[in-house]
């Protein structure tokens, strides 16, 4: 994963988490206090027990322990990653985004690339060797506009990219997933004889491309490879000119394909996404419900978009949406449906669009006409969805709607669930339960300097940490949070940045009230690690003597614990004890 540099990072922390936080929850600040309060906006609650700390930066929910900073309060509202959180922070608050060195440098030579070949590709579409290309576009309906507004291009057999290669590195041209190696040990396309499609990222650059083929031999689309600036799972076509239309009208609509989408657009449709070739993901639904809140997808009218639909929905369920979806006459697709019916048709079909959920509960029940027994099964499916819904109002919403749809008591249903999600939870907290067990002691100084250490810069932290290990620490958690922060601190910038990797307790930790200056507590507690470490050690050592029977090993655990014995004294000295 590329590293952000320390310019970006800084700047992202330094927006105030109250900033990040208040377009999802209502804070208001309790008589004197400098924290704000609201409702968690990660289950359902009436009186506030959501805090944000403005001192520390963090927020900490008493109802479910949500806990986090700005960039993990973001991560997890949206089910985003930490980098794409930090991007998404960095995009609202108009944060230029910056990466460490080569990372930085690649990834706009990569962009750069993208822009020249792209320049190649739209010219081979006009050219000669593209007027088929040209002539097969325009056949279905689309005009020069349109091919324009979306940058079509074309690549033929032998796409001639020698311009391009004496300006980058083959580091650069392989790196960009376009282009891949040949049995002659030069680059060349991954794909050719397409219609070319620039895939941008949210803010407009081109990230990769896809290729459209004629034959029907052939697969349809080819995309670039997977690069540092491409993830097909995180990608969505279309999302630079589509994501101001979703904000502005709160609606997004999904459909398959990118012509789909370019029809869509056509016709007055500009709210309009399309995934990339692949099954619709987590990271994807988590980026559109940022966007918007009512979400409909379009489905085609056959069994292959029936089966599409049963698969989107657990993704949709799992970051808590529930969108509406359009199932298209059959044999249709949204770019066929338009071009026949027009807005005119659009708007009708889609007024009359359906919650997705009921949907395919009522097409359950409709498939096993009236069979009591194989309703049942079916209805396993749906009960697994049910127990899902984490908000209670919508999950006692469709668990009502589901009884009607089966004919089945919403009592019983609202008992099985109920019963179901309580064995769930007790197993979860079971694990989390063994997890942090641990059979140490715990010291608070052991806390508080790995606290001090969140508030110190990097540079700082390097020298407090240099010359300690985790077996320094006693308890099981503390030395996991160490030895990770031994592992990165050299390739991070603040160890605050650990907050998406590790355990909440390390929430917990690092917000821990610090009185006076950081550097000097730190130092004060590291000695007392280092002190109880040695008294450890002393004692183990003592504990080893007394049955040891071997001169030679007893000599040697003498001349250690004499060792330990002056530095004892050593560190009750700089201690004033």
């Amino acid at each position: 994963m590329p590293q952000f540099s320390d310019s970006t990072m800084e700047k992202v922390r330094s927006v105030s988490i109250d900033k990040i936080v208040e377009p999802y929850v209502e804070l208001n600040r309790k008589s004197s206090s400098r924290d704000l309060w609201g409702c968690c906006p990660f289950h359902n609650e009436n009186t506030p027990s959501f805090k944000v700390d403005l001192e520390h930066g963090f927020f900490k929910c008493f109802g479910c322990d949500a806990k986090g900073n700005g960039i993990t309060f973001i991560m997890r509202k949206h089910g985003l990653s930490f980098s794409d959180a930090v991007v998404f922070i960095a995009e609202r608050f108009g944060i230029p985004v910056e990466y460490v060195g080569e990372n930085n440098k690649k990834r706009k030579d990569i962009i750069a690339l993208h822009d020249d070949i792209q320049v190649v590709l739209r010219q081979y579409l006009y050219s000669s060797e593209g007027s088929n290309a040209r002539e097969y576009a325009l056949s279905r309906s689309f005009e020069d506009d349109d091919l324009n507004e979306f940058g079509i291009g074309y690549i033929p057999p032998r796409a001639d990219f020698s311009s391009i290669f004496k300006n980058y590195s083959e580091e650069v041209l392989y790196a960009s997933g376009f282009f891949k190696e040949n049995r002659f040990g030069s680059p060349s396309s991954r794909f050719f004889d397409r219609l070319t499609f620039p895939i941008r990222n949210i803010t407009g650059s081109i990230a990769a491309f896809a290729g459209r083929a004629f034959e029907k031999s052939a697969p349809k689309y080819l995309n670039s490879a997977e690069s540092e600036i491409f993830h097909k799972g995180e990608t969505l076509f279309n999302i630079d000119k589509a994501k101001n239309y979703i904000k502005s009208s709160a609606q997004c609509v999904i459909v398959e394909g990118y012509f789909d989408v370019m029809r869509l657009h056509k016709i007055g449709v500009k709210n309009v996404v399309a995934p990339m070739g692949t099954a619709f993901t987590p990271n994807q639904a988590g980026m559109l419900k940022y966007y918007a809140d009512d979400i409909t997808v379009v489905f085609d009218g056959d069994e292959a978009g029936e089966k599409a639909a049963y698969r989107s929905l657990d993704i949709f369920i799992g970051k808590g949406i529930f969108p509406k979806a359009v199932f298209l006459p059959r044999d249709d697709d949204p770019d066929t449906f338009c071009l026949r019916e027009g807005i005119d048709g659009w708007k009708k079909i889609f007024s009359n669009r359906e919650d997705l959920f009921l949907n395919i509960s009522q097409r359950l029940v409709k498939a096993v006409n009236n069979d009591f027994n194989k309703k049942l099964i079916r209805f396993q499916s749906v009960k697994k969805r049910l127990m899902l819904i984490e908000d209670p109002h919508l999950r006692d919403y469709y668990s009502e709607a589901v009884a009607d749809i089966f004919k089945l008591k919403k009592e019983n249903i609202d008992s099985d669930i109920a019963e179901a999600r309580y064995r769930n939870s007790s197993v979860k907290e079971k694990g989390k339960s063994l997890k942090n067990t641990t059979n140490n002691t715990f010291y608070p100084c052991e806390m508080d300097f790995i606290a001090c250490l969140a508030r110190l810069p990097i540079d700082v932290v390097d020298n407090l940490v240099f010359d300690m290990s985790e077996d320094m620490f006693t308890d099981n958690i503390i030395q996991g949070i160490f030895k990770k922060i031994l592992e990165v601190y050299g390739r991070i910038s603040d160890i605050r940045e650990l907050v998406n990797e590790l355990d909440d307790t390390f929430v917990d930790i690092i917000s821990r009230d610090i009185t006076g200056d950081a550097y000097k507590t730190a130092l004060l507690n590291k000695e007392q690690i280092i002190k109880n470490h040695l008294k450890r050690r002393h004692a183990a050592i003592i504990e080893r003597l007394k049955n040891i029977a071997d001169n030679n090993e007893k000599i040697l655990l003498i001349k250690e614990l004499d060792e330990l014995t002056r530095s004892l004294a050593a560190s009750n000295i700089r201690q004033g004890v």
